[in-house]
């Protein structure tokens, strides 16, 4: 066998074939012939026959034997009549404006899926900021397009970066599990993009939306989905009761003497706790409470009550439940609670919501620390770009080629 049919074999690219090799050091250079006459435009694909200019441009490719590959082929530029530009021609081994092939890109972003961008770049032995631009151009050709077509549930929320002055919008399929939009920014223009990427008739399938109670959100979701049911995410408004319990303990310590503050003291988790969670010395804490100071104790209550609405399976009982907790709430001489009692007032329709469908961000928040963890083994981004690159290649469903090195 010829070593040119060898490394025809080896190389095993598209559109070309080898005419030779060269080794300088631990560097594999291949010579190669295009297959092809016609000039392709990379952005519009006009096909033209007269060329512009010719050179000769290298491409990183897998290694072969422990050497580092490099296909080196003669590039033409074109003048494309629709584009009314030179550009380089388009190739079939490599992306435009990529100076490495297909394969190697491939693999590098079935590396960026699994491992850190330092471990990447240190095992293609190419840059970390290249391991970034690789990653978007991947995102940019192999993102399905059909990610929000049949969409009927999705969940909104909010992620910060960049020790929490950043923020990014996130919008997950809850059917099918994956990310299908990311945005900078977390407004309501910000998810009005979102929105107008989807199109009106493509938004006439969604039904439900979960959400935290973002004014923002429920105003962007109310403009563009008119038709659709919010659902306040359950965990978000149980946060809501939990903060109005902490809030009244703090009162109460500061507002006591020393001597009355010793059953408050260290009661903070005791009091958070649902009952099947407390252990029996916990449990006589509590009751230490209820003797000792009754705002604090009411507010337990009102805290528990408020709960057990969310686990009721009947829409019309857990409406009644709730009407008459807001009335205990709105007396409670609380104002923690009495707060509470007017915001769940004005968002009643969507806390009821989630006792009918049961939908909650419980997957976003799932996502949201995959992409805490992104950011984090990345040793955060400079940009949102990079950012979103990432979350597109890492949890959109993007399959890539499995890299096979034994």
């Amino acid at each position: 066998m010829r070593v040119t049919t060898l490394l025809n074999l080896l190389v095993n690219l598209p559109g070309l074939w080898v005419r030779g090799c060269e080794i300088h050091g631990d560097e594999l250079v291949v010579n190669v012939r295009r297959r092809f006459r016609v000039l392709t435009c990379p952005d519009c694909g006009t096909q033209v026959k007269g060329r512009f200019s010719k050179s000769r441009r290298s491409w990183r490719h897998l290694s072969i034997g422990g050497f580092k590959t490099y296909i080196r082929c003669s590039i033409r530029r074109l003048r494309c009549p629709k584009c009314q530009s030179v550009k380089t021609e388009r190739v079939p081994w490599a992306r435009p404006g990529a100076r490495f092939t297909r394969p190697f890109e491939d693999a590098v972003g079935f590396l960026a899926q699994k491992l850190d961008k330092t471990a990447v770049a240190e095992l293609t032995d190419i840059s970390w900021v290249t391991v970034g631009q690789i990653a978007e151009r991947l995102v940019a050709e192999k993102l399905p397009g059909d990610r929000l077509d049949g969409l009927t549930k999705i969940g909104v929320d909010e992620i910060s970066y960049r020790r929490h002055h950043k923020y990014l919008t996130v919008v997950v399929d809850h059917e099918r599990g994956g990310v299908v939009w990311v945005g900078d920014g977390k407004s309501a223009e910000t998810l009005t993009r979102f929105f107008a990427e989807l199109g009106p008739e493509r938004a006439k399938s969604i039904e439900l939306v979960s959400i935290d109670m973002s004014a923002a959100y429920i105003r962007a979701i109310e403009d563009a989905l008119p038709h659709a049911k919010i659902v306040f995410d359950r965990f978000h408004v149980a946060k809501l009761a939990q903060e109005a319990v902490t809030e009244v303990r703090r009162a109460e310590m500061r507002k006591l003497a020393t001597e009355d503050k010793r059953c408050l003291k260290k009661s903070r988790w005791i009091l958070l706790k649902r009952p099947d969670n407390r252990t029996t010395e916990e449990d006589e804490r509590l009751s230490t409470i209820k003797k000792k100071n009754a705002p604090v104790y009411r507010a337990y209550l009102l805290k528990e009550s408020f709960l057990n609405i969310f686990v009721q399976g009947n829409r019309e009982q857990a409406e009644e439940d709730l009407l008459a907790w807001l009335k205990w709430a709105a007396r409670s001489r609380l104002a923690p609670f009495v707060r509470l009692g007017r915001t769940i007032r004005k968002h009643l329709e969507g806390v009821l919501q989630f006792v009918e469908t049961k939908l909650s961000n419980g997957r976003l928040e799932g996502m949201n620390n995959k992409i805490r963890l992104l950011s984090h083994r990345s040793y955060g981004f400079h940009s949102a770009k990079a950012l979103i690159a990432t979350i597109y290649l890492c949890c959109s469903g993007i399959q890539l080629p499995q890299l096979q090195i034994l």
